[in-house]
């Protein structure tokens, strides 16, 4: 290749590692609408994990169950007229027990202090399974003091709004936002009921709307088991249905789709309605599909709305009513690893950056420099794709995209060593390079056939951190084994200014004397 091309070629290059570097890193001050805005990079736009960027928790009052100090705060004023008898009539209906104050009826409902304990340990294994299959990288599901359970979820936060909550004030309070719409989801208690207001049987006066399944029955009997479905970013929940389901829908939906205004079946979980299928015709099939649209994430409520109602055909019903207050409210922690965890996590992983690239000039000379280039490429390229894709990121899956480079390194590596020794048999560069290839060709595809395959077992086969870990590997090793071979590529088009190739690459060539 001639030198002007060779030029060119890296010239371009090397403008777009800059341009991806500087979106990728780098983050500025926007002048927006009236006010002034932040272009986060890429890597500060990056989800990471509780142990990084902390927990966002909330705590649940099953209904009757007051905290000590909302206990306080509603207790009347005595300096009205009728104040005192007000007090004395606020003290008398509760009963503290530990830091927690109980309506004494509620105590006497739930079979007293044991009883009530009992049921709140039950629905929190249910909630503990419910989001078990959320995926979350770490998740926890606890009881408090007998009577409340605080479930705790990564914050999901991005380094730029847990960096730099005034700028980021809207992504912190969408995170907020999300855990508790999945709170508020995954917490609704009561049996799964269809419903639709002009057919079906009266199950409840109270009721503006008809029961659509004959009340004896267990939903079990209808349900083979409620997914979420996904397809060119469309989110539904598909239901399928045993035989007598099938028969019972076709039964329902012919029903409904008659109905003069109302041609929907309601999916009620207790009395809180979750989705709405639309009937126009009659459903006969072992299985349907519900959309999910206008939420603020849909395929998080597709993912939600199987989950709840999944559960509860499943036999796992909330005893208690937990969103009697309204909402939960969701609090943020520290990180387990300290506040300054995400900027200790990016200085260590530029330093090994540093290092491998270090490590590689002093080995290789020059040649290290192609090298350096693919590890920067590298970086930017997990930076990108992550940020892309949407992983959480937590100390492990950055400690996977770090074995990732190392897997790039000593791919290149254990190539480099195959040309050195060829050259030492006399052989000009070029020739060097192409038997130094063909010689651990097998070697570097077997390894990263391996990698990429257990990788994406652990992805699709493993749960939570081992899922994401898995995933941001398998992109890692995708990358290692792409930049091999542009390895060869740029080292043949870098090479062309040198005017000794050998000492380009720090390579001695051994040439026989004649005697």
């Amino acid at each position: 290749m001639g030198k002007i091309k060779s030029a060119i070629i890296t010239a371009i290059i090397a403008a777009a590692i800059l341009v991806l570097a500087f979106f990728a890193l780098f983050s500025w001050p926007v002048a927006g609408t009236g006010k002034v805005d932040k272009y986060n990079s890429f890597a500060s736009g990056i989800h990471l994990g509780a142990d990084i960027t902390g927990e966002a928790y909330t705590v649940l009052y099953p209904e009757g169950v007051l905290s000590a100090s909302d206990y306080h705060f509603n207790m009347p004023e005595p300096d009205t007229d009728d104040g005192a008898d007000k007090v004395d009539e606020y003290i008398a209906k509760y009963s503290q027990c530990g830091s927690v104050y109980i309506e004494k009826d509620k105590l006497e409902e739930h079979g007293g202090e044991a009883g009530f304990k009992a049921k709140v340990k039950k629905d929190a294994e249910i909630l503990s399974k419910r989001f078990g299959q959320k995926g979350y990288t770490s998740y926890s599901v606890s009881v408090v003091d007998g009577f409340t359970v605080k479930v705790s979820v990564p914050s999901n936060m991005t380094y730029a709004a847990y960096s730099d909550p005034e700028y980021n004030s809207a992504a912190r309070s969408a995170e907020r936002s999300a855990v508790a719409q999945t709170v508020k989801f995954l917490s609704y208690n009561g049996g799964l009921t269809l419903r639709n207001s002009e057919v079906g049987k009266i199950h409840d006066s109270e009721l503006d709307n008809y029961i659509l399944t004959p009340i004896k029955d267990n939903v079990n009997t209808y349900f083979k088991g409620i997914s979420k479905y996904a397809k060119g970013g469309n989110y539904a929940v598909k239901v399928k249905l045993t035989d007598t389901g099938r028969a019972r829908f076709k039964d329902i939906s012919s029903k409904v789709s008659a109905a003069s205004s109302d041609k929907n079946i309601g999916f009620y979980i207790g009395n809180s309605q979750l989705l709405s299928l639309e009937c126009n015709s009659e459903i006969d099939g072992k299985s349907f599909f519900i959309s999910v649209s206008n939420t603020s994430d849909d395929s998080a409520a597709a993912q939600e709305y199987a989950i709840i109602l999944d559960s509860v055909i499943n036999g796992d019903t909330l005893t208690l009513n937990y969103l009697s207050g309204g909402d939960p409210e969701v609090y943020f922690s520290t990180p387990h690893l300290g506040k300054n965890a995400p900027i200790y996590l990016g200085v260590i992983i530029l330093l090994v950056i540093v290092a491998a690239i270090v490590y590689s000039v002093v080995k290789y000379k020059l040649l290290g420099l192609v090298n350096a280039m693919m590890i920067v490429i590298y970086s930017l390229a997990m930076v990108t794709a992550i940020m892309l894709i949407g992983i959480q990121v937590t100390v492990a899956g950055a400690f996977a995209a770090v074995l990732g480079l190392a897997l790039l390194c000593a791919s290149n590596f254990v190539l480099f060593e195959s040309v050195r020794k060829e050259t030492k048999k006399g052989k000009t560069i070029y020739s060097s390079v192409k038997s130094g290839y063909k010689n651990v060709l097998t070697t570097i595809l077997d390894m990263h056939i391996i990698l990429v395959v257990v990788s994406l077992m652990l992805a699709l086969i493993c749960v939570g951190e081992i899922a994401k870990c898995g995933f941001i590997f398998f992109i890692a090793s995708i990358a290692s084994y792409i930049l091999y071979w542009f390895t060869r590529f740029m080292w043949y088009v870098i090479s062309s200014f040198a005017k000794d190739k050998f000492k380009f690459c720090g390579f001695t060539r051994e040439v026989p004397v004649d005697d």
